[in-house]
C-alpha cells in the first residue's frame, strides 16, 4: 500500500506536467474554443456535478446501515462535504481516509467501514467498465480496442456479482452481511451517480459543439465511462489523471486533434473542481450559520 501511495504521489506532478504541455501546445485551438464556448452550458455542467454531492451520501447510508451501523443522510453529507478539499491532496486517497476517520469517530465499526470503501470503489469501477465497455465495444466492433472493451465489460459484470460475495464472506460475515436488496440499492445509487456524471460531461462537451465530431451522446457517454474506469484501474494515477484524458482522446478523435482534445477533456476537471469548491463553501457557510 505504501508503494502504491508513493507511486500516486510521484505520478501526480508528472501527469499535471503532461496535461500542461498538451494545453500549451494546443493553446491556439483552446483560445478559439473558449471564445466560441457556451458559458451558460458550462455553468449547468458544474451545477449538475454539484447536485451529485447530494446523491453520494446515500451510498454510505445504504452500506453502513445495511451492515448494522446507524448513519443518517445528514451525517454522511456533512462528512462528505467537509472533506472535499482532501480530494486535491496528492495521493488521491485522503478524501476517503478523512471520511473513514469521521465515521469511526461516530461509532461505525471498522469492518463496516471496510465494506463501504470496497463497495464505493468497486461498484464505481465495475459499473463504468461494464456500461462503458459495452458501448465502446459496439462502437469499435472487433478491433483490438473493441475486444479489450468487451473483455473489460465481461470482467466488470462478473465483478459485480463477485463483490457481493466477497464483501459478505471476507469482510462483513454474519450477522452483519448485506442483504441482496441492500446490495442492489447500493448498485442503483452508484449507477445513478455515474449516469449523472455522464450527463454533466455531455453538457460540458456540448458547450464546445465543434470539438468532438459526429459522435452520438450515447457513444460519448460510453467513452467517458470506459475511460474513467480505465483511469481508475490505473492505480498509480490519482483519480485517473492523465490516463482518462489520453484514453478518451484516443477513442473520440475529433477535428481539433489529439492534443486539443486532451486539453479540452482536462478542462472538465476544472468544472468538477469548481463544483466541489462551491459545495464545500456552501457547506461551510451553512454550518457556521447553524453554529
Amino acid at each position: 500500500m505504501n508503494l502504491i501511495r508513493w507511486a500516486k504521489t510521484l505520478f501526480t506532478p508528472v501527469a499535471i506536467a503532461f496535461l500542461g504541455y498538451f494545453c500549451w501546445q494546443a493553446r491556439d485551438t483552446l483560445g478559439v474554443l473558449l471564445r466560441q464556448a457556451s458559458w451558460p452550458m458550462l455553468f449547468v455542467a458544474a451545477f449538475v456535478w454539484g447536485l451529485l454531492h447530494l446523491l453520494t451520501p446515500f451510498l454510505a447510508v445504504a452500506v453502513l446501515n445495511g451492515s448494522g451501523s446507524t448513519v443518517s443522510w445528514s451525517q454522511a453529507f456533512a462528512t462528505h462535504a467537509s472533506r472535499l478539499p482532501a480530494r486535491y491532496v496528492p495521493g488521491g486517497v485522503w478524501h476517503t481516509v478523512g471520511r473513514v476517520m469521521d465515521y469511526h469517530e461516530q461509532g461505525v465499526k471498522p469492518r463496516h467501514l471496510t465494506a463501504f470503501v470496497v463497495l464505493e470503489n468497486g461498484l464505481a469501477a465495475a459499473f463504468t467498465l461494464a456500461v462503458g465497455g459495452a458501448i465502446v465495444m459496439a462502437l469499435r466492433g472487433g478491433d483490438t480496442v473493441g475486444s479489450i472493451a468487451g473483455l473489460a465489460c465481461i470482467a466488470a459484470l462478473i465483478g459485480l456479482v463477485a463483490l457481493y460475495f466477497i464483501v459478505n464472506t471476507k469482510v462483513l460475515q454474519k450477522p452483519d452481511a448485506l442483504s441482496a436488496s441492500r446490495y442492489l440499492s447500493s448498485l442503483f445509487i452508484a449507477a445513478a451517480f455515474w449516469m449523472g456524471a455522464t450527463v454533466a460531461f455531455l453538457i460540458y462537451l456540448h458547450a464546445f459543439p465543434a470539438a468532438t465530431g459526429d459522435y452520438s451522446n450515447i457513444e460519448i457517454g460510453g467513452i467517458y465511462l470506459f475511460s474513467w474506469g480505465v483511469g481508475f484501474a490505473a492505480i498509480f494515477a490519482p483519480q485517473g489523471i492523465g490516463v482518462f484524458e489520453l484514453v478518451a482522446s484516443e477513442l473520440m478523435r475529433g477535428p481539433i486533434g489529439l492534443m486539443g482534445l486532451v486539453a479540452l477533456l482536462a478542462g472538465f476537471r476544472v468544472i468538477v473542481g469548481l463544483a466541489d469548491l462551491a459545495v464545500w463553501s456552501l457547506y461551510q457557510l451553512v454550518s457556521r450559520y447553524h453554529d
